[in-house]
Order: C-alpha cells, then sequence, then structure tokens
C-alpha cells in the first residue's frame, strides 16, 4: 500500500479545505476493482472516508484503517470536479484455515472482520506447520476427482497421519498421510472402474488405509 500513500496524501491536503470532507465525499467515491470485489462495498466505502476524514487533520496510515480488511493496496485519482476514484485490490485467498482466517495466493495468512462475500473456497485444517502441505497434498487429490467433475470442499489432518477430504457431492475420503500417494493411486484406478461402470449409487467414504484393499460405503 505504501506506494500510493504520497497520492492519497495530496488529495487529502486538497480536501483538507473543505469543512466537511465526509460531506463533499459521499457523493463523489467511485470504488472500482479489476476483479470481483470480495469486500463489503458500504463498509469499505465508510472506512475510506474516515480514512480522508482523519488524514486531513492528523498523520493517520493506511494500515490502520485497513488492518484486517481484504484489501491489499489501493490507488487514487481526484478530479477537479471533486469526485475521487478509487481503485482497490484485495488478496487472493486459495484456502480457508480455521478461525476465520484465510490464505492468500502469496502465502500470507490474513483476518478480515466484518461482513464481505461469500467465498467458494476449500476450508484446510491442522497443525499450524503443517497447513502449506496441507494445501499440496489437497492439491494433488483434487487432480484426481477432476475426472469425475467433483470439488474438494474440505481437507484436514487429524491424529498426526490421517487425512480426511470431502467433496461437494457429500462423499468422504480418508487416506494414510504416510502412504498418501501410493493410495492415490489406488483412488485414480477406483475412479477409472467407476467411469467404466455407469453406477449411480452415491458414496458415503472410501477409507485407503487397508493394505491393498480400500473399503467403500454406498448410501
Amino acid at each position: 500500500m505504501k506506494p500510493y500513500f504520497i497520492s492519497l496524501v495530496a488529495i487529502i491536503l486538497v480536501l483538507g479545505c473543505s469543512e466537511d470532507i465526509s460531506e463533499s465525499l459521499s457523493n463523489s467515491l467511485v470504488i472500482t476493482s479489476e476483479k470481483e470485489i470480495i469486500s463489503d462495498l458500504e463498509g469499505l466505502e465508510i472506512h475510506l472516508l474516515q480514512y480522508f476524514k482523519k488524514s486531513a487533520v492528523k498523520n493517520v496510515s493506511l494500515e490502520d484503517i485497513f488492518e484486517d480488511s481484504w484489501l491489499s493496496s489501493i490507488k487514487t485519482d481526484y478530479s477537479l470536479d471533486r469526485s475521487v476514484s478509487v481503485e482497490i485490490k484485495e488478496h487472493h485467498p486459495i484456502a480457508s484455515i480455521g478461525r476465520d482466517r484465510y490464505l492468500t495466493q502469496r502465502g500470507k495468512s490474513i483476518n478480515p472482520k466484518g461482513q464481505f462475500k461469500k467465498l467458494s473456497i476449500i476450508s484446510i485444517n491442522g497443525p499450524e506447520g503443517s497447513i502449506s502441505n496441507l494445501i499440496n497434498l489437497s492439491r494433488e487429490l483434487q487432480a484426481k476427482l477432476n475426472k469425475l467433475d467433483l470439488k474438494l470442499i474440505s481437507f484436514e489432518l487429524k491424529n498426526k497421519d490421517q487425512l480426511k477430504a470431502r467433496d461437494d457431492s457429500g462423499t468422504e475420503y480418508i487416506f494414510s498421510k504416510k502412504e498418501f500417494r501410493v493410495q492415490l493411486e489406488r483412488l485414480e484406478d477406483y475412479i477409472s472402474f467407476e467411469l467404466n461402470s455407469g453406477k449411480g449409487n452415491h458414496i458415503r467414504y472410501i477409507d485407503f488405509r487397508y493394505n491393498n484393499a480400500i473399503a467403500v460405503y454406498y448410501s
């Protein structure tokens, strides 16, 4: 956010001559983004107005206003007609990692507050130091499930060696972490069998932790 701070200060100095900055901006603040916005626009606008107002009377950083938000950077453009265009960039979340935290594409853990768009991303659960590895393992599993047009919605490490995953059809998959890739090969064989069998029964769970076998439960 720091590269845009100077331009913001310049805007604030001009707007500081106004008796009521919030009132002068409330009808002329335009927020845009290259991607679909995750943040709640009404709340975002309020925070921006607070930033402009506070910065006119004292030194306030962007981090003070947008801490624990989806914003990663903002760029402003002030026009003579007193309109302010604010172009925002938000963090790109790749997983929910528990306790209202999200992992971004850049590997940063964020904890955004308030209202925001409901996200359709995988939930990853496990010890703090295992999250990165679990994401990699979940991607390997997702690559197999793509053949069945299924999407993983959760992936977790339990009891140090048990991996549990769930897809968007409700099927649960159970693996051993130590033998995960060997068991993935069994899943691939099973997927090929299912694709050729034409079965319509819904699978409740598949357990791959047996030696040279799998346990399947149909509903």
